[in-house]
């Protein structure tokens, strides 16, 4: 293993990363956002979807209960990526707190598919530096695009207008996603339906928050009565 060996590796994460950045960007610009308090929204938050969703939540003034509680709903699955490398990074020096910190979704499927290269390095300083090292650069293509994003929209004339639905895009991408890796036909039904009633008894400004909510409670109630 090697930087050089790292930085190829995270390659395909930069394509994707600097262009969605940028949408971002652009996002966070035409919504009156400086461009250090996008990179902050990046650097800090760092959950694709939910920094889009966080931008809309500002612009929207909803309340700071609210925006926690939906985010963390949103971005739960990040506990799921720790504990499923708990032991390899439990091997990390003190870098383990950024890479934990860290580890996006490509992130870990990176640090997932080469576990054998990255952790079987017997030097822990060595082991420690090539995880937080791609995890860095990961985050370095984000920053990037929103950069980038934000540059584009203060300098180039152009109709941003309808650059919201990109979240809806990237929403619809993710579900698509979510269904081709577990087609389970159930948990979609139950999804729209939610989604359908959320979308015409609740209000617009509650909708994500209560529906995320709900179907937490039913995929919680449908997996303790399957273990009973």
């Amino acid at each position: 293993m090697s930087a050089l060996k790292v930085f190829q590796i995270t390659l395909p994460v930069a394509f994707a990363y600097i262009f969605l950045g940028m949408a971002l960007g652009i996002l966070a610009s035409s919504n009156g956002f400086s461009l250090l308090q996008s990179l902050a929204i990046s650097f800090f938050v760092y959950s694709g979807s939910a920094e889009f969703l966080l931008i809309f939540f500002i612009v929207a003034g909803e309340s700071l209960l609210g925006i926690f509680v939906t985010l963390f709903l949103l971005s739960f699955r990040h506990f799921f990526y720790s504990l499923s490398l708990l032991s390899e990074i439990r091997g990390l020096n003190f870098l383990r707190h950024y890479v934990i910190f860290a580890l996006s979704d490509e992130s870990f499927a990176l640090l997932s598919t080469y576990k054998a290269e990255f952790f079987s390095i017997k030097s822990s300083k060595k082991r420690s530096f090539f995880c937080a090292l791609l995890c860095f650069l990961n985050q370095s293509y984000w920053l990037i695009g929103v950069a980038l994003g934000f540059i584009f929209q203060q300098n180039v004339a152009f109709d941003y207008s309808g650059i919201e639905f990109s979240l809806n895009a990237l929403f619809i991408v993710l579900a698509c996603e979510a269904f081709r890796q577990n087609p389970n036909k159930k948990l979609l039904a139950i999804a729209a339906i939610i989604g359908l009633c959320g979308f015409l008894f609740i209000p617009k400004s509650y909708m994500l928050f209560i529906c995320l909510s709900i179907s937490l409670v039913i995929l919680l109630f449908f997996k303790r009565g399957k273990n009973v």
